[in-house]
């Protein structure tokens, strides 16, 4: 049996897996960090969508019958993290308030990947003038503090949590830009890219079923760790009194905003959501991390 014979017959075994994502998932269920990770977005997500049925008070219902002294008490039997300021149930406000988090992070990091996609993908491909100006146009916004960009938007646009939303996403839009352009140029001068164009198939098919399949698996890993700076940046925004303009909104950045007072006399006001904080971006980005090995070869060694 001759060598060709040899290492065709390794590569059909090495190609019997079931695919890339599949090897992926494999890598992931051995990585600890990554299952950790996966339990901590797991519990967000179950807690965002059972909100109702896990927060035993009404996030939005005053009680200032519970102030005492003008402080907030803190947990007791019938308020296992307390109440704020203005007699709020804080465990009801924290379950409410992942549901929220959880929206901006997906909605922000979708409207950046959608768009960040799209100008990667063209700007990659076809080259020339097309690529020299959406670079350029790419390179002014990296300029910018990705914060300070969000905080000018939302300033722009008015506060609220719809703008919030879309000036996370903006922020994120080169970020993924880049990083698939850089991807699809690695791509687009393969073998198989070379056949289609020879055997007459339209660029467009090209980019489309060959080139982005390749190409967009380190753009789905950093969307993934894009979740949690997404929710970062919304309590920032939210802190800094830009996210949901009505006070009684359960939003991570919204509770934070006024425990600044209270630090010295209630300090779970801020303990309490930030470990929320906390912990949901440590979930991402423990997935993002896992994914970013299994996917890429030369981390695979360490999954």
């Amino acid at each position: 049996m001759s060598v060709a014979e040899l290492e065709s017959r390794e590569v059909m075994i090495e190609g019997a897996g079931a695919g890339l994502w599949s090897d992926a998932l494999r890598r992931l269920r051995r990585n600890p960090g990554a299952i950790v990770g996966a339990v901590l977005v797991a519990i967000f997500v179950l807690v965002a969508l059972a909100a109702p049925l896990l927060a035993p008070h009404d996030p939005r219902a005053q009680d200032l019958n519970l102030i005492i002294k003008g402080c907030c008490p803190g947990p007791s039997a019938h308020h296992l993290l307390g109440v704020d300021d203005l007699g709020r149930d804080e465990l009801s406000r924290i379950i409410y308030g992942a549901r929220l988090s959880l929206l901006i992070g997906i909605v922000s990091v979708s409207v950046g990947l959608s768009l960040g996609i799209v100008i990667g993908a063209i700007s990659g491909f076809f080259g020339g003038w097309i690529d020299s100006l959406l670079m350029r146009l790419v390179d002014i916004m990296l300029a910018i503090p990705g914060f300070l960009m969000a905080i000018g938007i939302v300033a722009l646009l008015g506060p609220g949590l719809f703008q919030v939303m879309i000036a996370i996403g903006i922020v994120n839009v080169p970020i993924f830009t880049r990083l698939l352009r850089g991807s699809v140029l690695a791509q687009r001068e393969n073998d198989f890219v070379l056949a289609a164009r020879a055997v007459g198939v339209r660029r467009r098919t090209i980019l489309i079923s060959h080139v982005l399949p390749n190409a967009i698996s380190p753009v789905i890993v950093q969307g993934t760790l894009a979740l949690a700076t997404a929710i970062i940046d919304a309590a920032g925004l939210g802190f800094l009194g830009l996210g949901p303009q009505d006070p009684s909104t359960p939003e991570w950045g919204n509770m934070l905003t006024d425990t600044v007072r209270y630090l010295q006399t209630a300090p779970f006001l801020a303990i309490f959501p930030g470990v929320a904080i906390v912990l949901s971006v440590l979930g991402f980005n423990l997935i993002g991390d896992g994914l970013r090995e299994a996917l890429d070869p030369k981390l695979r060694g360490r999954a």
